[in-house]
């Protein structure tokens, strides 16, 4: 019953980030259905393109109350006349407002950062497929741990950028860790590489890795981003063997 709830509860939450970032996506690529896309190009936003996004922007942050920040990123490459352009149409909510995170106008820092170096962008711009990255280090946006869903803007199948949607591991805790603890046996969070989103058991901290040799049961559907895991009372001597690790790079911390 309360393994069941809980699976329920990380599922719930990881259909409801994978289908804001495609339903954001969906209105982007209907307001920017006028601008003419060449091959792994992306654009600049129009003032008119930008006053446009900010009606879907909103209603995400609006709609999704553990949705942290929410927007539009593409890339330019250089041509003739202009250099690159990392665009960075991004909102975020602060205690009861929502503001704009003034992250693009400083090209060289946006260079320096380059999101195209996330597999939250990168994946969907080579596959032209959704991703859920995490957990990693965002420190172009928030620099707190978060886990982000994203999804490709397509217009006439180019790829023109990426709608995505960040979920903080706090918020993520705040919500299924007394769901967890009801278990009342040791249980965690891992995403498709065995690092642990959150965890009941203090062995295995955020960050670190679980390694799969029989001592856990994946309760939840194998094949998505995150997973839930059970594992069985086990003195100190025994516990799960995992591999300390810290949240150093994007590298570190793909989702599959």
């Amino acid at each position: 019953m309360q393994i069941s709830r809980a699976v329920h509860m990380l599922d719930r939450l990881i259909s409801d980030a994978q289908s804001a970032a495609e339903n954001l996506a969906r209105v982007t690529e209907e307001i920017l259905s006028d601008q003419i896309i060449g091959q792994a190009c992306g654009l600049r936003l129009s003032c008119q393109h930008r006053q446009a996004l900010i009606v879907p922007i909103h209603a995400t942050l609006q709609r999704n109350p553990w949705c942290n920040g929410a927007g539009f990123a593409s890339y330019a490459p250089p041509t003739s006349v202009e250099e690159g352009y990392w665009t960075l149409e991004w909102w975020f909510q602060e205690g009861q407002n929502i503001r704009k995170a003034q992250l693009e106008q400083n090209q060289e820092l946006r260079q320096r950062l380059d999101f195209r170096a996330f597999d939250w962008f990168g994946q969907p711009a080579r596959r032209h497929k959704p991703f859920m990255e995490g957990p990693y280090v965002d420190y172009i946006c928030n620099g707190a741990y978060t886990i982000t869903a994203a999804h490709p803007v397509l217009i006439d199948k180019n790829f023109a950028g990426v709608a995505a949607v960040d979920l903080l591991v706090s918020k993520l805790d705040h919500l299924i860790l007394p769901a967890l603890v009801a278990i009342e046996q040791p249980a965690l969070i891992v995403n498709g590489e065995g690092r642990v989103v959150t965890s009941t058991c203090p062995q295995l901290r955020p960050g670190s890795l679980w390694k799969d040799n029989a001592n856990g049961q994946i309760v939840s559907d194998n094949s998505r981003a995150l997973r839930m895991v059970v594992l069985p009372h086990t003195r100190s001597s025994q516990q799960p063997h995992i591999a300390t690790g810290q949240f150093l790079s994007t590298g570190d911390c793909h989702l599959p």
